[in-house]
């Protein structure tokens, strides 16, 4: 898994969240679902580094 930092506004506020996911689609998709679309813009998916998976 990779951590992206997802940017999003809605015209007047905007923010970052952190999703992790295999690829930019994945985390575009995972904004996408957790975030009202019609409310708020996806403005950039960016990888921000990859996360370690513990066995």
């Amino acid at each position: 898994m990779q951590t992206f930092r997802v940017s999003l506004s809605d015209g007047t506020r905007k923010f970052h969240t952190v999703i992790q996911a295999p690829d930019s689609a994945s985390a575009h998709i995972k904004a996408a679902y957790f975030f009202d679309t019609s409310k708020w813009r996806i403005l950039s998916v960016a990888l921000s580094g990859a996360s370690a998976v513990a066995a």
